[in-house]
C-alpha cells in the first residue's frame, strides 16, 4: 500500500464499483449524501478534516492479459475538492477488490472505516484465490492498511453495513466466498482482530442456490435499526415479464438453472432487537419496481422526500411495449413509513418523458440507474442523482432530479417541474458544453455517477463524482467532479482526474 504524500482528507470514488452506504438521518436536519453511521460518525470523511473524501475500484486492462486485478483507491477531499496528487492506492500484486465499498464505523472511534471484499492468491503457485473481507479503518492521518476481519467472518464477503440490531454498533451483512452458501450476519461491536461478537445466518423460510446479487441497507421504517433488501440474478429467458412466475415448459424456454431463487427475486428483511428478520409485505411491490426482463436492477437507500426515514430508490426497466420512452427505464422511489417500507406515501415514479429529460431515450437505455440522493444546491431540499447507462450507445448520462418547493419535504416533484418549463433538471455528459473530454462515436464509455454523493470541498453542497471507465477506448478512463452550487451542478469548473494521475497505468501490451 503507497501514500502519495501525507493527506489532510480523503476522497472515495468507484470506478468500476459502487458503494454501499448505511441510511437513516435520524431526524430533519440537513440533507446529507453520505449519512451518518451507526454510532454517529459521518460516514464521507475517512479522516476527520471536514472534507468528504472518494474511493474506487479500478482495473486496468492489459492488452495480453486483459483484465487485471482491481486496485483499490482513495483520493482525499480538500478545500479545493479533490485533490489527486493527494491519495492512497491498495495494489496487491494479484489482490483483486470486488466491493462493494461500505463506509461504516466498524470500531466505534467516530472515525469511518472502508469495508470491502477481496480475492487474493495463495502463496503457492497455482494457489487458488480466498475470498475475504478487509476493513481499513479511518483515523486523523486517513486510512489504515487493509486487515482481514477475524473469527466467524474468515472466508466471507461483505454485502453491506448498518446497526441491524440497534444497539449502536456496526453489523456486517457478509455471504460465502464461492457465493453458494448460507448468507451470515457479523453482529458487532468488532473487538481485537476485527472479529465480530456473533455471527448468525441469515434467517430464511426457503433456502436459496445462491447468495444475493445486491443488498442495499437502510432504515426503512425509522426505529434506529437498519433495514436491508437482497435482490437475486435469474436468468434472462425464464421470465416473459419481471413480476411474472417462470414458465420452463413453453416452447423456446430454457430450463430454470442454479441462478434462479427459489421464490422471489427480491427479499426484505427489518431489523429487530435480535437482528434480522424476514418481512415479505413489500417484496412484490419491489420485485415490480426493480424489475427487467434481464431480473432486478440495484436499488439504493436515501431519504428522497426528507422526513427522516430512508426510501428505497429502485431503478427499473419501465413500461413494456410501444412508443418513445417504453423500457427506456425508470426511477421508483418506494417511500419509507413507520409501519414499514411501501406502507406509506404512494411511490414516486419518474421516466424520461418527464420535463426537462431526454428526448432521444430508446428501449434498454436503463435511465435510473446508480440512483443517490443528497442536497447538491444547498437549499435543504433532497436532489436525485440518476444515470442512464446505454444512453448513445452506451456512453452514458448522468441527471439531476432537484428537490421541488412543492414537493412533499421538498422532493423532486414531475409535476411542478411541467408547471415550470424543466423544473431545473440538469442532463450532462461528456458532450455538454464545459465538460472535459468527448464521447466517443463508437459508444461504450459508460460515463456514469458514482453513489454516495459527496461534499469533497466543505462548501455546504453535494458535489457529483462520475467515472467513464471505458473512456479511451478502455485503456485510459477518467474520473469528473461536478462542484454542487445553489443553481445546481457547475459546469464551469469540472476537474477530470484519470487512473495514471494515482500512479495506476492501464497497459497497452
Amino acid at each position: 500500500m503507497r501514500p502519495s504524500v501525507p493527506v489532510a482528507a480523503v476522497a472515495v470514488s468507484v470506478l468500476l464499483l459502487a458503494g454501499c452506504s448505511e441510511g437513516g438521518h435520524g431526524g430533519r436536519g440537513p440533507v446529507e449524501g453520505a449519512t451518518k453511521g451507526a454510532a454517529g460518525a459521518p460516514l464521507g470523511d475517512f479522516n476527520g478534516d471536514g472534507y468528504d473524501d472518494f474511493a474506487t475500484a479500478i482495473r486496468p486492462t492489459s492488452a495480453s492479459r486483459g483484465p487485471l486485478p482491481a486496485r483499490l483507491a482513495v483520493v482525499y477531499g480538500s478545500a479545493h475538492g479533490l485533490d489527486p496528487r493527494h491519495h492512497l492506492v491498495v495494489d496487491g500484486a494479484e489482490d483483486d477488490y470486488v466491493g462493494p465499498l461500505l463506509r461504516t464505523d466498524l470500531d466505534g472511534d467516530g472515525f469511518a472505516d472502508l469495508v470491502v471484499a477481496r480475492f487474493r492468491h495463495g502463496s503457492s503457485r497455482g494457489a487458488e484465490r480466498v475470498g475475504q473481507t478487509v476493513v481499513l479503518r479511518g483515523g486523523p492521518r486517513g486510512l489504515a492498511a487493509p486487515r482481514p476481519l477475524g473469527g466467524g467472518a474468515a472466508g466471507l464477503l461483505a454485502l453491506a453495513a448498518g446497526d441491524f440490531d440497534g444497539d449502536g454498533a456496526a453489523d456486517l451483512l457478509a455471504s460465502t466466498a464461492d457465493g453458494r452458501g448460507a448468507v451470515r450476519v457479523l453482529y458487532g461491536p468488532f473487538g481485537t482482530g476485527a472479529r465480530p461478537a456473533r455471527t448468525a445466518p441469515l434467517p430464511t423460510d426457503r433456502p436459496r442456490r445462491t447468495a444475493p446479487a445486491t443488498a442495499t441497507a437502510g432504515d426503512f421504517d425509522g426505529d434506529h435499526r437498519t433495514d436491508v433488501v437482497l435482490t437475486y440474478r435469474y436468468d434472462v429467458g425464464q421470465l416473459d415479464q419481471p413480476d411474472q412466475p417462470a414458465q420452463p415448459d413453453r416452447p423456446g424456454q430454457p430450463e430454470p438453472d442454479d441462478t434462479a431463487p427459489l421464490d422471489t427475486p427480491v427479499a426484505h428483511y427489518r431489523g429487530g432487537p435480535e437482528g434480522l428478520v424476514r418481512d415479505q409485505r413489500p417484496e412484490a411491490r419491489l420485485a415490480h419496481a426493480l424489475g427487467t426482463e434481464g431480473g432486478p436492477r440495484e436499488p439504493a437507500a436515501g431519504d428522497a422526500d426528507h422526513d427522516g426515514i430512508d426510501d428505497l430508490l429502485a431503478p427499473g426497466q419501465g413500461t413494456l411495449g410501444p412508443g418513445r420512452h417504453r423500457g427506456s427505464g425508470r426511477l421508483t422511489v418506494v417511500h419509507g413509513a413507520r409501519s414499514g417500507l411501501g406502507r406509506g406515501r404512494s411511490d414516486l415514479t419518474v421516466d424520461q418523458s418527464g420535463p426537462g429529460l431526454s428526448r432521444d431515450a430508446r428501449r434498454g437505455d436503463g435511465f435510473g440507474g446508480s440512483p443517490s440522493v443528497g442536497d447538491i444546491t444547498g437549499d435543504g431540499r433532497p436532489d436525485l442523482v440518476v444515470a442512464t447507462p446505454e444512453e448513445n450507445d452506451g456512453n452514458g448520462r448522468l441527471t439531476l432530479l432537484p428537490g421541488s418547493r412543492h414537493g412533499r419535504g421538498g422532493e423532486y416533484d414531475p409535476a411542478a417541474g411541467a408547471r415550470e418549463g424543466d423544473g431545473g433538471v440538469q442532463a450532462l455528459d461528456l458532450d455538454t458544453p464545459g465538460v472535459p473530454g468527448r464521447h466517443t462515436p463508437y459508444g461504450s464509455d459508460a460515463f456514469a455517477p458514482q453513489p454516495p454523493l459527496l461534499d469533497v470541498d466543505g462548501d455546504g453542497h453535494d458535489d457529483v463524482i462520475a467515472a467513464a471507465p471505458g473512456y479511451g477506448r478502455g485503456r485510459t478512463g477518467g474520473f469528473w467532479v461536478f462542484r454542487g452550487t445553489d443553481h445546481g451542478l457547475s459546469t464551469s469548473d469540472v476537474h477530470r482526474f484519470t487512473p495514471a494521475d494515482l500512479g495506476i497505468r492501464f497497459r497497452t501490451a
